[in-house]
């Protein structure tokens, strides 16, 4: 049998498939979802109070990232997970990522550039907040595709989001305000690169943060 899921608030923007995408990975980060577990599409939709199109979606999504098996008769398994898989996750985040840092040091607007430093800030005065850590999820997100698209690589944009999704599950389970503090100080330091418009520092300051973020998450990798 399935575990109990919920389905992830969204905004506007986001597709529903991506909110199907993140309840299942959070599910098999957290060892609900255990390797072996055949997923079933009708019970799932069910679940989540979906039609089938969504969950199928999020299916072949998580297939595509190696974290569920499709079967001959097309059943779908859920596979291992494990730290490799996690530290290959952030070494693809450092090159796409860093990339896109040092391209959006001369292309990103200063509105953006405000629009971020302002949410940063809020995030540093408010840490008492019982939203807090939705809102600092919220924030990362924000801040990490402002500079992807900023890259002006449409191509670049759609790998990171790729790994941002699953990124974003890391963010929810294992984190605590605490430890968010230092992350939110590097985007800091990210943030003021990109002022300076120095693109050589925005990609290191960039590549640092998800180096950081890696050997994090690899030692707190449940199971």
């Amino acid at each position: 049998m399935n575990p109990t899921l919920t389905l992830h608030d969204t905004d506007e923007a986001a597709r529903l498939s991506d909110s199907v995408y993140q309840s299942l990975l959070e599910a098999i980060i957290a060892g609900q979802l255990t390797p072996g577990t055949i997923v079933s599409e009708v019970s799932l939709a069910q679940q989540l109070k979906v039609s089938r199109t969504p969950v199928h979606d999020a299916l072949r999504q998580l297939a595509k990232d190696g974290l569920v098996k499709q079967q001959a008769n097309r059943r779908a398994v859920i596979a291992t997970f494990s730290r490799e898989d996690l530290r290959d996750i952030f070494d693809m985040r450092k090159l796409l990522e860093g990339e896109a840092a040092r391209l959006a040091a001369t292309r990103i607007d200063r509105p953006t550039l405000a629009r971020l430093r302002a949410a940063a800030d809020a995030l540093g005065k408010g840490q008492k907040r019982p939203d807090w850590l939705e809102r600092w999820a919220d924030f990362d997100e924000d801040f990490h595709a402002s500079i992807a698209q900023a890259a002006g690589s449409p191509r670049l944009y759609q790998d990171i989001v790729r790994y941002r999704l699953l990124h974003r599950a890391f963010n929810t389970l294992t984190t605590t305000v605490e430890v968010l503090q230092q992350a939110l100080d590097e985007h800091s330091r990210i943030l003021a690169a990109l002022e300076k418009r120095d693109a050589k520092e925005a990609a290191r300051e960039m590549v640092t943060h998800i180096q950081e973020w890696q050997t994090y998450f690899v030692n707190h990798f449940p199971g």
